[in-house]
């Protein structure tokens, strides 16, 4: 799905309609490796037999997604406040790009 760059929309800010400039929403990766559970699972699973029969807490298998695509959304900043607000596109796809 191709998008313009900008896109005359309602802003919740201003409360009418104006120009919004349009970037597409990507999520940043997580750095769980440093969260305190982590590191506690980490710290429970050292030793001898970490994978066996007799450890408290098995290192769990990660499991496919029966999903393919993500539905996208656009990150809208509007022109006139400068406020920055989400909007979700309801179908899903396999692209979403801006027009050039």
């Amino acid at each position: 799905m191709i998008v313009p760059k900008t896109i005359r929309t309602y802003c919740p800010y201003c409360r009418r309609h104006t120009k919004h400039t349009v970037s597409i929403y990507k999520i940043a990766p997580k750095r769980r490796a440093l969260s305190k559970g982590q590191r506690r699972a980490k710290r429970h699973r050292k030793g001898h037999g970490n994978k066996g029969r007799y450890s408290k807490k098995p290192i769990t298998q990660i499991k496919t997604h029966a999903k393919v695509t993500k539905r996208g959304v656009l990150v809208l900043k509007c022109s006139e406040c400068n406020k920055v607000h989400h909007k979700s596109l309801g179908q899903r796809m396999k692209k979403l790009e801006l027009k050039r």
